[in-house]
């Protein structure tokens, strides 16, 4: 106790006298505090696991440490924004970018490009994280990908961050992304891009696609509540025969190739001219897009805005022949083939 007491006691009277403190020599070197002079041994600075390292809180500039679990044992220091090897050889990787946001429902989906520079260390993973609400998502790779980010609020408009972990530790958040709003699944009966939606598409029918939501439109209003299924009363066989569910536009094509592109005097040309939620490519339904209407009719009429159809004929696009093309009785639902000259309502559809 005596000798310990004797040392730091020589210390305290050379460190106020010199302002410096000298080890195993009697005369520190000008330029140091603390000069340590020895050819048998070393200094040994704190020793601890790269977790460990991560755990110190609020490091400041120039602190140094040995991490014994990264690279078989590096000294690593802390330069006042970021960790590295003294070497400075290993850091943390640059941000990653964004490259697109999707909405679901109560979750979005973020895509994301890897960094140029990984910072000299394999990255390990990527996390997302929303604003407001902080709420995140991780994925475990190296390279680019994506991130779901679930538990989100429908409704809710978000912006994301993205940033990339290596074992030297996190980089900095990337530019936010555009604001994305999570959306409930789309129903029948729900208000949507300009009409009401009477029909979702199911594996089989054309539009259909694993993974996504599309489906058919209904406008809001009758277009025609007397027109021709053919133009001026002649007779053309156009080949819009399609009947099945996803046709209904390529048939409306058909007839205005066949019967005149800017003519509105007939059931096709009036449908596809309509700009109902300034959308562009409505058509005539098919004759079964055309039913779906009549099965849905009820939900439909039931929402706000949305003009009840009236119990007459409604035109279809499919054409028996040159004389004929199928129509609905939306007053009980028969469907029947009539003459093109006959003038029948018109309700347009689109597509999403």
């Amino acid at each position: 106790m005596k000798q310990i007491f004797t040392f730091l006691v020589a210390v305290l009277i050379t460190a106020s006298t010199y302002a410096q403190v000298g080890i195993g020599t009697s005369s520190p070197d000008g330029s140091a505090a603390l000069d340590i002079t020895s050819t048998t041994k070393g200094l040994l600075i704190p020793r601890m696991t790269n977790a460990q390292r991560l755990a110190i809180a609020s490091p400041v500039a120039g602190l140094q440490v040995f991490v014994t679990d990264f690279d078989g044992g590096s000294f690593m220091f802390y330069d006042g924004t970021k960790w590295g090897t003294l070497s400075f050889t290993k850091t943390i990787p640059d941000a990653p970018i964004i490259s697109g946001v999707a909405p679901g429902n109560t979750e979005v989906i973020i895509s994301f490009t890897a960094p140029s520079s990984n910072g000299g260390s394999a990255i390990t993973s990527y996390t997302a994280t929303s604003n407001p609400g902080a709420i995140t998502g991780t994925v475990s790779q190296e390279g680019s990908g994506d991130i779901t980010v679930t538990g989100l609020t429908n409704g809710t408009g978000y912006t994301f961050t993205v940033t990339a972990t290596n074992t030297i530790g996190t980089s900095a958040a990337s530019a936010a992304s555009s604001s994305v709003v999570p959306v409930s699944p789309l129903q029948v009966g729900d208000f949507y891009q300009g009409g009401v939606v009477f029909h979702l598409f199911v594996s089989g029918e054309t539009g259909y696609v694993s993974g996504e939501t599309h489906g058919l439109i209904a406008a809001v209003e009758d277009q025609s509540s007397g027109i021709q299924w053919n133009n001026n009363g002649s007779s053309v066989t156009t080949g819009a025969t399609a009947t099945a569910i996803g046709t209904g536009s390529a048939n409306t094509d058909a007839i205005i190739s066949a019967q005149g592109a800017t003519e509105t005097s007939y059931a096709a040309g009036l449908a596809r001219a309509y700009t109902g939620g300034e959308y562009t490519d409505w058509f005539l339904p098919s004759k079964d897009e055309l039913n779906q209407i009549y099965i849905n009719k009820s939900t439909l009429e039931a929402v706000s805005g949305f003009n009840a159809f009236t119990n007459t004929y409604y035109w279809s696009s499919t054409e028996h022949d040159s004389d004929d093309a199928l129509m609905q009785l939306f007053y009980f639902g028969h469907q029947l083939n009539y003459s093109k000259g006959f003038t029948s309502t018109v309700r347009a559809v689109r597509a999403f």
